[in-house]
């Protein structure tokens, strides 16, 4: 990439407008991780050729790297106009989309990149993932198997495939899975995705001291790698509740937030689900997981740390204005165009960031779910979050995620003596046995009148892009509940930490 990037710039000596010179320079800078410069050059090649489908596919990508909604959107829009027949170009606006969970508008670029390049492995798993997504699960199904059949060793559309078959029974053959695993030179990254499969394959055949053995060996040589403790993630809470103290509940009494609702709580407590009910009536729409308001909490920080939250980031977002902190976001949210009286941000982390939220934020409606530990433990542990987010990486260790669950019940508490009732807790074991009745109570909390829909919301045409993008195509079912049963030796380490704390 060097030698590219001095090639490009001896030509841009010479003729300052040529706007290939431009595009590729970009592509050389962005290779060295300065994704800021490398928009910039974009922006130069643009200038020359502002209708350049590669180019406005470039720019696309750069903005989706950077997190910045809109004009990434836009570019990608403008690219999409120009009607591109490149299959690598339609792959990258599918993925710049869906990187923004607009899954209607990816999968055409992603379906016409498959049908122009029917052979890569790569953009049948992408164009797979946009379908299970809109919930075309048989579609889907058969772009990851395609992609597997062109990339046997594709360890991820394994692991991808896996999940979507964990329900009935439909999974890769054992064999093949421990062949693949056993192959040498295989990436940490690799190993985890072909485990988790391995994993899903002995659950669905009774054998659960094998599906945790095989979990337990992988994911502790990734914890290693990462080099993560617990210590790290309850230094975090310990800072956090510092930072808000009991009495800082009414330090900030505007009017804003009145048509936000915020849907938080551990990872596979049941979050998607509520989300759903909620994003099922008609005064309502839904962001998906919406990581705005950790960007912009970081944003307002201005420190260097490399960490999106630390104890750095919350002190120093602590002297930031709660009114600009909100109308930051009440602007990234109106970018993505919803106009419903109401708009769930569903980011199950955002429990880190509720003092942020109520204090920007008095109007507020937050919505907790409360899931008995074991499960959500065990839920956990068993799925394979985004390596890209440290957020997640307390799962590599079942007493870890124990001990993360504990910390999480610990700063719910707080923020409960802090807010009250302006939190409103959902019960997931009561919401699968009685659904109707706790639906209402929510509806009731959040101002809205009650519409039987919202029981159907597994009917929805709304994309879904998280580990429960299967479960919630169907309708509310208990087999979830009470399932840390059927892995109680294997738990017993969880088990025991969860009773020193009082919590079972």
């Amino acid at each position: 990439m060097r030698s590219l990037y001095q090639c490009c710039r001896e030509i841009l000596q010479r003729e300052p407008g040529h706007s290939d010179a431009w595009f590729l320079i970009s592509i050389a800078t962005a290779a060295a991780g300065q994704l800021n410069k490398a928009l910039e050059m974009i922006e130069r090649a643009l200038q020359k050729a502002p209708r350049n489908e590669e180019y406005l596919s470039q720019k696309a990508r750069y903005c989706a790297q950077l997190n910045r909604y809109a004009p990434a959107i836009q570019a990608a829009d403008a690219a999409m106009a120009e009607k591109p027949q490149r299959a690598l170009i339609l792959d990258t606006l599918g993925v710049v989309y869906a990187k923004f969970d607009e899954h209607n508008k990816a999968i055409t670029p992603l379906r016409q990149a498959v049908a122009l390049s029917p052979d890569n492995a790569q953009f049948q798993f992408n164009l797979g993932s946009a379908e299970q997504f809109l919930g075309n699960q048989e579609a889907a199904r058969n772009a990851y198997r395609k992609s597997i059949e062109l990339k046997p060793d594709f360890a991820r559309a394994r692991w991808a495939l896996s999940e979507l078959e964990k329900n009935t029974g439909n999974s890769d053959n054992r064999d093949t899975l421990q062949s693949a695993l056993e192959k040498p030179g295989l990436s940490a990254e690799d190993q985890l995705y072909l485990s988790h499969a391995l994993a899903r394959n002995y659950e669905q055949g009774g054998l659960y001291r094998d599906a945790f053995s095989v979990l337990a060996e992988v994911k502790g040589r990734y914890r290693q790698k990462v080099g993560y403790t617990f210590a790290q993630d309850a230094e975090l809470f310990s800072c956090i509740k510092s930072a808000f103290p009991v009495d800082t509940a009414g330090e900030s009494e505007n009017d804003l937030g009145a048509e936000s609702v915020f849907i938080l709580g551990m990872p596979r407590s049941g979050t998607t689900l509520v989300e759903q009910i909620i994003a099922s009536h008609s005064q309502v729409a839904t962001l998906g997981e919406l990581h705005e308001f950790p960007l912009i909490i970081k944003q307002y920080s201005a420190t260097s740390s490399s960490q999106t939250l630390s104890p750095e980031v919350v002190s120093a977002a602590l002297r930031s204005a709660p009114e600009a902190i909100a109308n930051d976001y009440i602007k990234r949210c109106r970018e993505r165009g919803q106009t419903s009286a109401r708009i769930i941000d569903k980011l199950p982390m955002n429990f880190l960031y509720l003092g942020f939220i109520l204090r920007s934020f008095p109007k507020a409606k937050i919505v907790t779910l409360e899931r008995h530990p074991l499960d959500v433990c065990l839920s956990n542990y068993r799925q394979l979050f985004s390596f890209n987010f440290r957020y997640y990486h307390y799962h590599y260790s079942l007493s870890d995620t124990a001990h993360y669950i504990c910390a999480y019940q610990d700063l719910m508490a707080h923020w409960k003596s802090i807010f009250g009732d302006r939190i409103y807790t959902v019960n997931y074991e009561k919401l699968t046995e009685n659904p109707e009745r706790e639906s209402r109570e929510m509806m009731q909390y959040l101002d809205l009148a009650w519409e039987h829909d919202c029981l159907n919301f597994y009917r929805s045409e709304n994309a879904v892009s998280t580990a429960s993008s299967v479960q919630v195509r169907q309708p509310i079912y208990r087999d979830a509940v009470e399932r840390w049963k059927k892995y109680e030796k294997e738990l017993a380490p969880a088990i025991e930490i969860f009773s020193r704390a009082g919590m079972i």
